[in-house]
């Protein structure tokens, strides 16, 4: 495995671990969950829906280490990257 496929494998984990901690810092703030999916897990396993929040980046990052197409790692790490980017721009504005 190249370096470069590694550090995009530890990044897509910590950009996972980084959406769920945002994430609680918006719900610490009174403000609700905007993926339906994960709004119904919260609902369904109050404190233990971290469960199939991390659960999700794990599965993400096995797939993305059986793939040999750093493109195709890169882009999907950036797109993992939006709901943190979304969750620190919402927690900004939080007055």
């Amino acid at each position: 495995m190249s370096w470069v496929k590694a550090l995009l494998l530890v990044s897509c984990f910590v950009v996972g671990c980084a959406d769920f901690l945002t994430t609680n810092v918006i719900l610490d703030h009174g403000l609700s969950e905007a993926n339906p999916i994960m709004a119904f897990a919260q609902k369904s396993l109050g404190e233990w829906w971290l469960i199939p929040k991390l659960g999700a980046t794990i599965i993400v990052t096995l797939l993305l280490w059986r793939s040999n197409n750093l493109y195709n790692i890169a882009l999907v790490v950036a797109f993992c990257c939006t709901p943190v980017l979304n969750n620190i721009v919402v927690i900004s504005g939080i007055s």
